[in-house]
This record gives C-alpha cells, sequence and structure tokens, in this order.
C-alpha cells in the first residue's frame, strides 16, 4: 500500500521541489532493503525498553534513524526515477488512516526535508529526536476549506512531518506524524522526541507561491495581481490557536516574513499556541484602500472558521505590520476611522465633508449617488486584535515620498480603471480638485504619494484615536545607536515612534523584520500574548501616553 500511495502522490507533482533521489548502486535491491527493515525491527523493540544507558539509547535512536532514511530514500527512488511499484514493506500513515484514497487527497509528494535545500531562509532549526523529518506537499487542487488559503494565488501549501516506523504486530507501519501538533511519540515502555526540522517545509511553501516574484509588478502594475490578494496560511486552521497576523510593506510581498517565522518556529511553545497568518496585497494601491480588503479579509476568515464569534483566540489575534503594512494596521485600529476625511478638506472650499463626519455610514448606506465601496475604505468597525505590533512603519509618512526620483518613479505606476472609476465617484461628495480630476488623482492616489507626510491620508492618521491594546514598536536605527535622530534608512525615528506602548531599537535597516534581534524580541511578545500579560522586554523604552498625535482612545 505504501509504495502504490507514493506512486500516486508523486504521479501530480508540477514542478520538482528537491533533486531527484539518488542512490549508489550498492544500496539498491530488495535484499538491501530486507536488511534495513530487519534492523529497524530489531531496534524498534529495543527503544521500547526502559532499561539502557543514556548513550546506548542514543546509538540507537541514530542508527534507527539512519536507516529509516535510507529506507525512505530507497522506496521514493524506486517510485520517481525507476517508476517501479514493488511490493511496499510498510503501510504508510496520516493522522491514524491508512487509506490510500485519503491520502492522495492529501499529499502530491512528500520529501525527505534533509533532500530540501534552503535558498529562501537564512537559517535551518531543527530539533534532535526520533524519526525522519519531511514536507508533505499539498497542490492547490488538493487543498481543503480548512487551510483557509484557497485564494492565494499559489501552487499549493506544505505539512511539517515526521515518518517514525512501527511494527505494531502485522504489517509495519510507516505513520506520519505533523511535527507542529506533536512534539513526542510512544515507543513501547518509553516516550521519545520526535525528531523535527521546522524550516525545511517553510522554504518549500514560498517555492510553492508566486507573490515574491510578483512583489514589484503588485507595485506598478496592481491590478495584474488582484488575484494574488488575500488571508493566506500555511498551516490548517487550528481552532486552539492565536492567529498572528502579518502584513508586508512597499514593494513587498508575504514572503518577506519567511526568515522571521523560521526563527520563531524554534520554540515549542509558540509552535503549539500560534497559527501565522499572512496577508498579501498589490502594493501600488494607496494604504487606505488596502486596508479596506484587510478588514474584508479577516472578516471573510472569521466568518468561514467562527461564525458564531464563539472562539476567544480570535479576540486575542496579534496583528503585525510592516512599513506600509503597519499603516494599513493602524488604521484599521481606529475607533473613528470616517475622520480621516477631514485631512483631505480643501481650506479654500470650507468643510466639504460636514456631513459625512459621523460614524453612522458605518451601518447604513451612504446617500444616494455615492459609491459604497467608498465606505469600506472610511466607514468600518475597528479589527479588535489583542496585541498589535509595529516594525519600521511610517506612522508620519516617509520623507523619502517627496525625493523627486521616487516622485518619478511613482509617475511609473497605473492604479486599475476600475479603481479610479470607484473613488472618483466621490467627487459630488466633495469639491477638492485632486478628486475631481481623474488624471491628477490617479498620480497621487498610488500608493508612493500617500506615504508622504503631506499627504491627506498621514495628516488624517495622526489625529485618529486607536483601540487602547498593548501596543509594541520594533524600529532599526542602521546600528548607530542615535535616537531620537535615527532613522533605518528609509523612516526616520520621528516618524515610527510612538507616544505610547513599548518601544524596541534594533540594529538593523528598514528590513527590521529580517533582524535576529526582532525575532527575540517578537518571540517576547508573544510569550506575553499567550500568558495574557503585558511584557516590558529587556532594553525596551517604556512610553508614556502624549497628547499628540494618534493617541490610544480614553
Amino acid at each position: 500500500m505504501g509504495c502504490a500511495l507514493l506512486a500516486l502522490l508523486a504521479a501530480g507533482c508540477e514542478i520538482p521541489l528537491v533533486p531527484k533521489p539518488q542512490l549508489a548502486r550498492a544500496q539498491r535491491g530488495e535484499q538491501v532493503v530486507a536488511r534495513l527493515m530487519e534492523q529497524l525491527r530489531v531496534d524498534w523493540k529495543a527503544l521500547g525498553q526502559a532499561k539502557m544507558e543514556g548513550g546506548e539509547r542514543q546509538a540507537l535512536i541514530t542508527r534507527y534513524n539512519r536507516n529509516l532514511l535510507r529506507l525512505v530514500q530507497h522506496v521514493r527512488y524506486d517510485v520517481l526515477v525507476r517508476k517501479q511499484q514493488l511490493p511496499c514493506p510498510f503501510v504508510l500513515e496520516y493522522e491514524g488512516v491508512q487509506s490510500i484514497q485519503r491520502l492522495s487527497e492529501v499529499f502530491d509528494d512528500i520529501v525527505p526535508a534533509q533532500q530540501v535545500r534552503l535558498e529562501e531562509l537564512e537559517e535551518r532549526y531543527v530539533a534532535p529526536g526520533l524519526g525522519v523529518p519531511m514536507v508533505g506537499v499539498i497542490p492547490a487542487t488538493k487543498l481543503r476549506q480548512d487551510f483557509g488559503i484557497a485564494a492565494f494565488r499559489a501552487r499549493g501549501t506544505v505539512s511539517t512531518l515526521t515518518g517514525i516506523l512501527e511494527f505494531p504486530g502485522g504489517k509495519p507501519v510507516m505513520r506520519l506524524i505533523s511535527r507542529r501538533e506533536h512534539e513526542n511519540a510512544r515507543v513501547g515502555r518509553m516516550r521519545y522526541q520526535l525528531a523535527g526540522d521546522f524550516s525545511a517545509a517553510i522554504e518549500v511553501y514560498w517555492r510553492l507561491t508566486r507573490v515574491q516574484k510578483d512583489k514589484f509588478l503588485g507595485l506598478l502594475r496592481p491590478q495584474h495581481v488582484r488575484n494574488a490578494t488575500g488571508l493566506v496560511c500555511m498551516e490548517r486552521y487550528d481552532a486552539h490557536k492565536i492567529p498572528v497576523v502579518l502584513v508586508h510593506g512597499l514593494a513587498s510581498s508575504a514572503a518577506t516574513f519567511a526568515n522571521l517565522v523560521n526563527r520563531l518556529m524554534r520554540e515549542p511553545e509558540i509552535r503549539r499556541n500560534f497559527q501565522f497568518w499572512y496577508y498579501n496585497y498589490p502594493t501600488g494601491l494607496a494604504w487606505p484602500v488596502s486596508a479596506a480588503g484587510y478588514r474584508a479579509a479577516l472578516r471573510r476568515t472569521r466568518e468561514h472558521f467562527d461564525p458564531e464569534h464563539r472562539n476567544p483566540n480570535w479576540e486575542r489575534m496579534v496583528a503585525v505590520g510592516h512599513s506600509m503594512g503597519g499603516l494599513i494596521t493602524h488604521y484599521s485600529q481606529c475607533i473613528e476611522p470616517w475622520k480621516l476625511l477631514e485631512a483631505a478638506n480643501d481650506p479654500q472650499h470650507g468643510n466639504q465633508f460636514s456631513n459625512f463626519l459621523s460614524g453612522r455610514f458605518v451601518n447604513r448606506p451612504l446617500p444616494v449617488g455615492q459609491d459604497e465601496n467608498l465606505r469600506d475604505v472610511y466607514y468600518f468597525e475597528p479589527i479588535r486584535a489583542g496585541r498589535v505590533v509595529y516594525m519600521a512603519t511610517p506612522h508620519r509618512g516617509a520623507p523619502i515620498a517627496r525625493n523627486r526620483f521616487v516622485l518619478l518613479f511613482s509617475n511609473l505606476m497605473r492604479l486599475p480603471q476600475t479603481l479610479v472609476e470607484e473613488i472618483f465617484s466621490i467627487a459630488t461628495l466633495q469639491q477638492d480638485s485632486v478628486l475631481t480630476n481623474p488624471g491628477k488623482f490617479a498620480r497621487e492616489f498610488n500608493s508612493i504619494r500617500q506615504l508622504s507626510p503631506d499627504s491627506y491620508s498621514i495628516r488624517g492618521l495622526s489625529r485618529l484615536a486607536v483601540r487602547n491594546v498593548p501596543t509594541y514598536t520594533i524600529l532599526g536605527d542602521r546600528g548607530y545607536n542615535d535616537s531620537p535622530r535615527s532613522s533605518d534608512g528609509i523612516v526616520p525615528y520621528w516618524s515610527s515612534h510612538l507616544p505610547w506602548g513599548a518601544e524596541d531599537i534594533v540594529s538593523s535597516d528598514h528590513h527590521v523584520q529580517d533582524a535576529e534581534e526582532t525575532a527575540d524580541v517578537f518571540a517576547r511578545i508573544l510569550r506575553g500574548a499567550l500568558h495574557d500579560r503585558d511584557v516590558t522586554h529587556p532594553g525596551a523604552r517604556e512610553i508614556t501616553r502624549e497628547d499628540a498625535g494618534g493617541r490610544p482612545e480614553k
């Protein structure tokens, strides 16, 4: 059954994710398999005995793992290279199911983690123990709704697995165990920590997606990557885990968090209790528009998995934003977002928004003639996150957006015509020249222009009150240690600094999410979220609340 299943799994693999299995001639053949099986059987029985010296037990585990890896490689070689389906010496089991049909509905390939070379990730994190770490490859055509990633333009997702070969008395069973869910396994009277490779699956996952290749296309031609927009998760949804929702910045993609999440996976407590979701979006759109898509994606996801809103873990959600993604997260926490329109007033025409600066449109339509799509941008209930983390976020804008070369580059950006038409319909609501001039609007309402400290969006955001929740800021100073005069090279300290919450300054440029120190800080934040306590990190500055700018609600 196992070999037949592996043949089924391998048949649909669109693009090889690892080099083809290679075996020396001396390692091939039925006699080799028979010897491996017999040694594994003897070692399995011995591993179940309680009386054994520590060094002897470790040597036994090492030999068992080595032989099991050779067996797996041999079977994959027969299936993938020789295209043969020899009688398989074991039965495959996943989540207690041994059905070929059931397993082939889940996986397209099962790859030994050792064969996955790291390209996207900087470090490899493994756990010693019993078994062979593997990557279960799940193609998009086989994704079930409990993975929650149907909207993501990817070729599939993965599972972090560990395989152990058991000898229950009948035919041996190769048990595939979800390593993120389980730390150990029982062998006879003993319990062993499972071996694990937490980086291999993450590496394969980001290879399966296309978002990293599309990040500049999403900046210059956002309409071409709208089908890559959505809230996605590498894992199958688990109601017992707290969601951590990460939002990337300008000219980037969700893959920008690959190294950060890889480092967090080192900690069993984080693996067991948190689930990482990514919001991917075309970054050429102005951030208030992208924020509307972010909130809609969160609402849809919760309605799908928690329609009666009974799961308290959604209220404990950790909302994380890097750079422009932090603005999306910040705006979505505001309690009176419609007041952003105040900053769009043209002093020469008076207060054109006096009839619209009210929360009454949150739950009722706009006046006849106004596009309802605009209501999603300015009228909404804030996302009720339990904690908020900002990374290198330009809360007061990025002066580099005023640079003439940056402005020249922004002129290359083209907003989708449908978006221009949607928001241009607000022209009857105000008389501002930007919105009554379609050409000028198309130039001004792209993401770069709306990052300028002079933009109405940035000016308006600094005046809005936000929900009073534990808030953390992580920012870089390029290693100069010169705050408050510092900058990460893109965003100055005076813009990323918040007058409330806790603040950590790490030695990093604007890509603060890639710094190892950031992973340490973030891990402490997550541990605090898990135990429902606010945390002050070693080296963090406690920021007192001030009256000016972006203040929390009273």
